[in-house]
């Protein structure tokens, strides 16, 4: 047993003040008899036995209740470890993780989760000693790659708490506990404690996975004090996610955004209004019902008035936790699509550039620049001017010209190949650098008199997107375009890294779509002359070409959604520059600074870095002087989101912690568990074991009781004898 304020035991000497006042009551007087009064001697020897009894126990009673108070104002505590771990006198390594993700700005009428994790921080914080190691850090600053701080005293930590708020920016705890593992592991302290103070959202300890190995494992020595003060009402809705549906986008044309919207509570959410925002200005709008701990992912259309980025959200009504009430998306539409058309001969791409300059498609009237290249002239091609490059034909095509298609696609490019006269080289050439199956073997030749048709088209891919219907009849496909004749054509198969946009009669694929690193690359079997087909003058082939180009040359940015915490950094092929241009980065409250690119050798790419976000919305990166008329142009932009965790507030359980433990590496009773209410009390019991002084104060009190009753009746029972007598 140990004693927390064991100075205090010097008080037992004040129980011996009982034992002195009754050995002085013990003098005997000299007795002198009367004979009136002898007859009573015999009576008075049995009530003075009686006497003597209870004024022993009113002794001892006594002198247990000054020693009870004693005990009880003396702190001690059961301790329950072994000797030399945790003793009294040792120092303690107090790290204090504050939860300040966006969950914790749920309100109820105890006023926000955060109030009352700061209330419940700024307590523990009276618990660090002189000599302890002190460590107040929000959770968002457990980032990979952020600092560690350095230890502060009780008095700094107060006041960095109340500069405290909440942040948009979400940790999960097995990340932040892999951040503190080198302060636990430097600790000289015997008393190591992690106490993470949040709202309890289950979400916060995933529990999926296997262990980690015990080189990553939780520091043996320490012990995780979970201590959570849960929301008193789980009910949310929030938009946790969403996609743009349209995959070529054009302005004055209409675009498809499915969202998602989640119900993280118990009842069924009627009648919710969400509204998406393009530029600022509503542009549709829809009542939805989602199921209870359900989602729903309603499709909105609106239409895209203008080229370039904009800037669009998904909004619905506001609620008791509101940093899920938006969701932020871009949508790019490209002012230009620079292409370059390049094959063995300068009229290989005679066809195709005819195709580029009729009207083809007027989903892309306008937005397309053509240049014209041979093979040869491929290698020392400044490649980062354009967006898409089609090759008519293989001929020609060096290993450096392989290298710089391939690392231009790589770096997100388009790739349009039509095959030529002869076959791929045998050891795979340019699919060998791009990484895709090289096609099976030489051109295949229809018999006479025979040719390939169509046999499957994949209407639902975004090349087919608008342009035909796919009408269907009872148990079979019925095509909406009219297939050319194939008298020759390259075996092709889609493979594990491709799709089969357009299948042939032979069994063989027309039309192969790759994903090659950030860019695309579309495979045609035919090529772009017309001995092999009647492919390039049919009404098919202009508008699939523009469309071919505008898919694979689109270099969005809109798709990436961001988290708070992320870096925002953008990886550009700049066209055309100069050194009087600056760039800007404008944060989603319109706070802006200047960035500059870092341009990558031998690549083209600029890459812009602007630090780690730190807020929802939309990032934009824009270029001045490098727009027509010296105008400043957006050139990029990245949208950032919360977590979609943090939309489920459902409250950890046992079970949920269990799993935590097990695949954080933290060993069995490691891990305790306790209420804003206990959070002192149940630290302190860890360091120095259970402590007693309630037990003693509530012995003092029946003490005193007994001593009350006891000389109550001692008092009755003398006033009664001396009227007696």
């Amino acid at each position: 047993m140990t004693f927390l304020n064991p100075f205090v035991l010097f008080g037992l000497a004040a129980a011996a003040i009982p034992v002195l006042l009754h050995l002085l009551n013990l003098r005997k007087l000299r007795t002198i008899d009367f004979s009136s009064v002898r007859f009573l001697k015999e009576l008075q020897k049995t009530s003075m036995r009686r006497l003597r009894i209870r004024q022993l126990l009113l002794l001892i009673i006594r002198t247990l209740l000054i020693a009870a108070l004693v005990m009880a104002f003396s702190r001690p505590a059961l301790r329950v470890k072994l000797a030399g771990f945790g003793s009294t006198g040792a120092s303690s390594t107090m790290i204090i993780i504050l939860d300040d993700s966006p969950s914790m700005n749920l309100h109820d009428e105890r006023g926000t989760a955060f109030t009352r994790a700061a209330q419940t921080a700024s307590r523990l914080i009276d618990l660090a000693a002189e000599g302890d190691r002190l460590y107040l850090i929000p959770l968002s600053e457990l980032g990979a790659g952020n600092a560690l701080p350095a230890p502060r005293s009780a008095e700094s930590a107060r006041e960095a708490l109340g500069r405290m708020s909440t942040s948009p920016v979400s940790v999960p705890l097995s990340d932040a506990l892999e951040q503190i593992r080198p302060l636990l592991a430097a600790s000289p302290d015997a008393n190591r404690e992690v106490i993470f103070v949040s709202d309890g959202q289950a979400s916060q300890l995933p529990g999926h996975g296997t262990p980690r190995d015990s080189a990553g494992s939780f520091d043996p020595r320490a012990t995780l004090f979970l201590c959570s003060s849960p929301p008193l009402r789980h009910d949310n809705a929030g938009v946790t996610g969403g996609e743009i549906l349209t995959k070529i986008v054009s302005d004055r044309k209409p675009v498809q955004f499915q969202a998602q919207i989640s119900n993280a509570g118990d009842q069924p959410v009627q009648g919710l209004v969400a509204s998406l925002y393009a530029d600022g200005a509503r542009v549709a709008q829809r009542s939805v019902d989602i199921p209870p701990r359900g989602e729903i992912r309603p499709v909105f259309s609106f239409t895209v008035k203008r080229r370039g980025i904009l800037g669009c959200s998904v909004q619905i009504e506001d609620d008791g936790f509101d940093a899920d009430n938006t969701y932020a998306f871009v949508v790019e539409v490209p002012e230009h699509i620079n292409v370059l058309l390049t094959g063995p001969a300068p009229g290989s791409t005679r066809l195709a550039t005819l195709a580029l300059t009729l009207g083809g498609d007027s989903l892309l009237a306008g937005n397309i620049t053509a240049a014209q290249g041979t093979n040869a002239g491929l290698a020392s091609a400044d490649l980062a001017h354009f967006d898409a490059i089609v090759v008519c034909g293989f001929e020609g095509i060096t290993g450096a010209a392989s290298r710089a298609i391939a690392r231009f696609v790589t770096e997100g490019g388009g790739l349009i190949l039509f095959p030529g006269q002869a076959a791929p080289p045998p050891d795979g050439g340019l699919f060998r650098d791009l990484g895709l199956p090289a096609p099976g073997g030489a051109p295949v030749t229809a018999s006479a008199g025979s040719f390939l048709s169509f046999s499957s088209v994949d209407y639902a891919h975004p090349l087919f997107e608008g342009l035909f219907d796919a009408k269907r009849g009872t148990g079979r496909e019925q095509r909406g375009i009219e297939s050319p004749r194939i008298v020759t054509s390259l075996p092709l198969s889609a493979g594990e890294k491709g799709t089969r946009v357009i299948g042939l009669t032979n069994g063989s694929a027309f039309l192969v779509d790759y994903r090659a690193g950030s860019g695309r690359v579309l495979l045609f079997a035919v090529e772009a002359g017309t001995a092999w087909s009647d492919f390039p003058v049919k009404g098919l082939f202009a508008p699939l070409l523009h469309r071919a180009i505008a898919y694979t040359g689109s270099r969005s940015t809109g798709g990436k959604t961001l988290e708070p915490g992320d870096p925002v950094a953008f990886a550009l092929n700049l066209r055309s520059f100069t050194d009087r241009d600056t760039y800007t980065l404008t944060t989603p409250d319109g706070h802006t600074r200047k960035v500059v690119p870092e341009f990558q050798a031998g690549t083209g790419t600029a890459r812009f870095s602007g630090g780690a976000a730190q807020e929802t919305g939309v990032y934009r990166l824009s270029r001045d002087g490098g727009a027509p008329g010296g105008r400043t142009e957006d050139i990029a932009a990245l949208a950032v989101n919360i977590s979609p965790r943090e939309s489920d507030l459902r409250t950890e359980t046992g079970d949920d912690i269990e799993k935590f433990r097990a695949r954080s590496g933290i060993g069995p009773g490691r891990v305790q568990t306790m209420g804003p209410e206990r959070a002192e009390e149940t630290v302190r019991e860890s360091r120095y074991g259970v402590e007693l002084w309630k037990d003693f104060a509530i012995l003092a009190a029946l003490l005193a009781v007994a001593e009350m009753a006891i000389g109550r009746v001692a008092g009755t029972r003398g006033a009664t004898e001396g009227d007696a007598g």
